[in-house]
């Protein structure tokens, strides 16, 4: 049976999900949606859909890439109707409509994927099993690059904390699930920030495993320098993973010490990323802990943001 889909979304929704949905054999119609698309000049008239029509179709799928407060309202409308969820973080605005929506798709039984990439780039996947395999004592985790308001100082949902935006719920959620992905959960320590114009621009966490395994978290998004690095360290090496370019998924490359250990496939496109996760969907190979570690991260950047609300 073909499942057909609806993505919701025509910018990152059609470069990224519409694209990957084409990959598929299963996949019958696919069409997408969003209040401005006819005023895009780069999709094809036969993937446009309008509103009127979506009644008539039965979507068995239903990919998201809009606003939180739009993808909350798209499920919220879709939830009884037994389809499968593809969706964007954060998943609402805030952290109260969210705790609601986990339990309605969990009430529900609702199939549904959170669509975090990182975690599919070969080198980390390498890295994950370098720690597995050895005593790690400490990590140093650092991601800055100059967030777009600051160039262009053009304001929208992504950098506003009350629409789910900023530096925390937009782009810290990222680091806590891929730490999740690589090492497992984790309680928050202390936390520090710097903002400018009244947004939140830095960000150093400390974050503790155990009594002898430490992370340090830094995050910069009005720098001027790209770089996206994880660096380990047991008792003999120090293990890095870092990516210095403004593509956020490609480059990574993993060092010892200074030797480079894996180069792995450092070309691979980010709509290819989302493909392995809508695959890991289609094909229902979603755990209980993917589950979890999506509650996870929300729930850590919750706690982040009540600790700064104290401060």
């Amino acid at each position: 049976m073909k499942i057909n889909s609806i993505t919701y979304g025509s910018n990152f929704g059609y470069a990224s999900h519409l694209k990957s949905l084409k990959k598929f054999q299963k996949v019958g119609k696919s069409f997408i949606y969003s209040p401005n698309i006819k005023n895009k000049t780069n999709i094809s008239k036969k993937f446009i859909i309008n509103r009127d029509q979506i009644p008539n179709y039965n979507f068995n799928l239903i990919t998201v890439a809009t606003s939180p407060s739009i993808q909350k309202k798209i499920c919220k409308l879709n939830i009884n109707k037994n389809k499968k969820f593809f969706l964007e973080k954060p998943l609402t605005e805030n952290y109260k409509e969210t705790l609601k929506l986990f339990k309605q798709l969990k009430k529900k039984k609702i199939k549904y994927y959170i669509n975090f990439i990182f975690p599919n780039i070969k080198n980390f996947i390498f890295l994950k099993k370098i720690i597995k395999t050895k005593k790690i004592i400490n990590v140093s985790y650092v991601w800055k690059f100059k967030q777009a308001y600051f160039v262009n100082k053009k304001k929208n949902w992504k950098i506003i904390k009350s629409m789910g935006g900023g530096l925390v719920d937009f782009y810290l959620i990222h680091v806590f699930y891929n730490l999740l992905f690589l090492i497992g959960k984790f309680k928050i320590k202390n936390v520090n920030f710097i903002k400018k114009e009244k947004i939140m621009t830095q960000l150093e966490i400390n974050l503790v495993i155990k009594k002898n395994f430490k992370i340090n978290v830094f995050m910069d998004i009005n720098s001027n320098e790209n770089l996206h690095t994880i660096e380990l360290a047991d008792i003999k090496n120090r293990y890095k993973l870092i990516n210095k370019s403004k593509d956020w998924v490609k480059n990574f490359k993993i060092y010892k010490n200074t030797k480079v250990l894996d180069k792995g496939n450092n070309t691979i496109e980010r709509n290819h990323l989302t493909y392995l996760n809508l695959k890991k969907l289609l094909d229902d190979k979603i755990s209980a802990k993917d589950f979890r570690y999506f509650e996870l991260a929300h729930h850590y950047c919750n706690e982040v943001n009540k600790i700064i609300k104290k401060q």
